[in-house]
């Protein structure tokens, strides 16, 4: 089995195998939400905006967004992740839409553009080879003058040459983002990251251009 197909991430939901999860909300974004530092804000007397959370697992930060007022759109094409999701944004009333989608397919699927997308884990967990499609991809799925919130993880200075998770150099998620038509605005290493992740792991939000 390939990291490209639905299957091997079933099996390791099924073993168990998802070092990947933090098992709740990704600290960074917790205090992002915290300190309104997200790019894009929700408005009491405005359409709540839409987040798409690509390689979704089991939503915790889809349902973090969700509570705090966006409209989410979480995505993942392993559905043992997406049962849990599911029931657990119905026993709360939540307005996150959940997909199981190859996201590579994803702009075919939905209709409207995001506002904002936010990215962890499911980078550094595709095919390397993939990496400047799923830029385009990201890019495509978002309005103009959408955002594009990104905790990239692993950080390496190593090439990506096994994994997943597979080795992530913030030069390259730069360039790769950049050639997509994603324009760099913001670079941080947090102090908030989860204290087995703290200094491994960098926030880089990207905007897309005004006019495509």
């Amino acid at each position: 089995m390939h990291v490209s197909e639905p299957a091997y991430w079933s099996e390791r939901y099924r073993s168990g195998q998802t070092g990947w999860d933090l098992g709740a909300e990704t600290p960074v974004f917790q205090a992002l939400l915290h300190q309104g530092g997200f790019p894009v804000h929700p408005h009491p007397e405005q359409e709540p905006p839409t987040v798409i959370v690509p390689g979704c697992g089991y939503g915790h930060d889809a349902i973090l967004l969700a509570r705090a007022g966006y409209r989410v759109i979480a995505v993942d094409f392993a559905p043992e992740p997406l049962h849990v999701l599911r029931q657990r944004a119905a026993a709360e009333k939540l307005p996150v839409e959940v997909l199981c989608e190859d996201l590579f397919r994803l702009p075919e699927r939905l209709t409207e553009p995001a506002d904002m997308v936010l990215e962890y884990t499911c980078y550094c967990a595709i095919d390397p080879q993939r990496r400047p499609e799923y830029f385009r991809v990201l890019c495509r799925l978002l309005r103009p003058g959408g955002w594009l919130v990104g905790l990239f993880f692993p950080l390496s200075t190593e090439p990506p040459v096994s994994g997943p998770p597979f080795p992530v150099q913030e030069a390259e998620v730069v360039a790769l983002a950049t050639q997509a038509g994603l324009r760099l605005q913001s670079r941080q290493l947090p102090l908030t990251s989860h204290p087995a992740r703290l200094g491994r792991e960098v926030l880089l939000m990207f905007q897309k251009a005004e006019c495509d």
